[in-house]
């Protein structure tokens, strides 16, 4: 055991190494400019997310270690199901009541969805990390709001964009991101993606066969 006396510091060789990592659906690039229109003219105290980044959140991890990631790979490489297809359906705010802070597009309900974020779920605890125990709300973050924000720009693009509907969006594939900060903007990466199969395919291609 290695024992350090006071105000020592620990050699950033032993430290562990952390990495910001989420896992999300991409979207495909009509969907993602579609969208970025919708906040094209922002105002004050808007924010929006740069049409590249615009993307389907499945589980957020934060911080993780280099140790713990090596295992989270091939615990979601193993998760199996058919790819499915979403709906993107109207807009809202979080918080719904209140001074909002996060514009957002909604999903249509979707049980393959739901499976998919209970597997993966499943797949991040076995490697010993922590899930959200927050319900899922699957939303895509269209920009963040600050207090200077104005209440009624908010308030027309919300009703304007009721009735929002983006149909048959493939999901073929779930993506690892990792988050990083460069120049004081937040940057994602792709670390890892993961196609779907069923349970079927997914065994043919352990065992090597077609």
């Amino acid at each position: 055991m290695l024992t350090l006396g006071a105000g020592a510091r620990v050699p950033a060789a032993v430290m562990p190494m952390l990495q910001r990592l989420f896992i999300a659906i991409d979207l495909p690039p009509p969907v993602r400019w579609q969208l970025a229109t919708l906040v094209a003219e922002p105002q004050r105290g808007v924010r929006p997310v740069p049409p590249a980044q615009l993307h389907l959140t499945l589980h957020f991890l934060g911080a993780v270690a280099d140790e713990a990631r090596m295992a989270l790979q091939p615990a979601l490489a193993a998760v199996q199901q058919e790819p499915f297809t979403i709906t993107v359906r109207g807009t809202g705010v979080f918080p719904p009541h209140g001074r909002p802070t996060v514009l957002w597009a909604g999903v249509a309900e979707s049980a393959a969805l739901v499976a998919l974020h209970a597997a993966i779920a499943t797949a991040i605890a076995a490697c010993g990390l922590a899930v959200e125990r927050r319900p899922y709300v699957p939303h895509v973050t269209l920009a963040r709001l600050t207090p200077g924000a104005p209440r009624a720009w908010t308030s027309r693009l919300l009703a304007a964009t009721a009735d929002l509907a983006i149909d048959a969006i493939a999901v073929d594939r779930f993506l690892l991101y990792e988050s990083r900060r460069l120049d004081g903007a937040t940057e994602h990466l792709v670390a890892a993606t993961f196609p779907l199969q069923p349970p079927a395919a997914a065994c043919r291609a352990a065992a090597g066969l077609r």
